[in-house]
């Protein structure tokens, strides 16, 4: 059974929500935590404790983490937090009072070698418990991030996703590059391979005609996703409508207890300051992100294709038949 630690900043999109359903919902697992990060993470803990109240898993604690990126405060990504989630009221379940950086600190130190971590947001929170513990990168067991984009690809309505497309490294560079490299055992789950995840209409369907308590959460948050989803696209300059449910944040859970449902390369992955030219803004943005074979040793596994409907199927029947 593995030792999960799920660190993520929930609220923001609808597939946070769902990596922690997939979860709680999964025996493979043993859940230890959750850990918010990134903007209002008060809010985001209050998220979290709502859907682990709403589907029976009051055990699983919840801790609040960093909310600033480690390095100079920019503006935060545009999101709906609690949407769906906090539309009945909010959870009697509380937040524990330790922080998220003190509480991965202490379970990684007492605990060496067996606590995997799934970052589903920025890495601050991890950043900042290897800054506060020198031993924490090789004590913790495996680290798997959803982060970066390895092969920049353009999608069927011609937007292109280049590495400034994805957030979570971006969210805090200075995090990303303190994590990238750290000596952790690096899984990395990049959004060129999740976009490749997306579930069908008829699984969303059956999900939305099931019983669980954890299916019911999962149709309330996407009843209002496809005009939030316009909102957020259109906040950073991207030309599209609704276009799909990937299921980015709950992939990277499953690789934890299942890594046949990934294929990996090992890759030297850096977090640079290089420039990149995204063509629909005319614009030169700072790239955080490459990929450099050959020239370093490989510091991490790098998803580079999935097993996808295998992964949609799985993780529609853990909603359905769940709790």
């Amino acid at each position: 059974m593995e030792r999960l630690i799920v660190d993520t900043d929930i609220g923001t999109y609808y597939d946070d929500a769902f990596a922690v359903l997939l979860a709680a919902n999964s025996p493979e697992i043993k859940l230890e935590a959750v850990t918010t990060v990134y903007g209002d993470t008060k809010l985001r803990s209050k998220i979290a404790c709502k859907i682990l109240e709403f589907i029976g898993r009051d055990d699983v604690p919840v801790y609040t983490g960093i909310g600033d990126p480690l390095g100079e405060a920019e503006a935060l990504m545009f999101g709906f937090e609690g949407e769906g989630v906090l539309d009945d009221g909010e959870p009697t379940k509380q937040p524990e009072s330790k922080g998220a950086v003190e509480y991965l600190v202490d379970i990684v130190r007492e605990n060496p070698g067996e606590i995997t971590i799934c970052t589903l947001g920025a890495v601050s929170n991890v950043a900042a418990a290897m800054r506060q513990d020198p031993t924490f990168a090789k004590n913790v067991k495996h680290l798997i991030m959803m982060a970066g984009v390895i092969v920049p690809i353009v999608d069927e309505k011609g937007v292109t996703r280049s590495p400034v497309e994805e957030y979570n490294f971006n969210n805090d560079p200075v995090a990303a590059k303190i994590v990238c490299t750290s000596e952790a055992n690096m899984t990395l789950v990049p959004i060129d391979v999740t976009l490749r995840v997306p579930m069908s209409s008829e699984q969303v369907s059956r999900i939305e005609d099931a019983s669980s308590k954890s299916a019911q959460m999962v149709a309330r948050i996407l009843r209002p996703w496809p005009k939030q989803e316009r909102q957020i696209y259109l906040s950073v300059g991207i030309p599209t409508e609704f276009t799909g449910i990937w299921l980015h944040d709950p992939l990277t859970i499953a690789v934890a207890f299942d890594p046949s449902l990934i294929e990996t390369a090992r890759l030297h992955v850096s977090a640079e300051f290089a420039p990149t030219l995204v063509p629909r803004d005319l614009l030169i943005r700072n790239d955080i992100l490459r990929t450099i074979p050959k020239k370093k040793p490989a510091n991490m596994n790098v998803a580079v294709d999935v097993d996808a409907d295998r992964f949609t199927e799985f993780f529609a029947q853990r909603i359905i038949q769940g709790r």
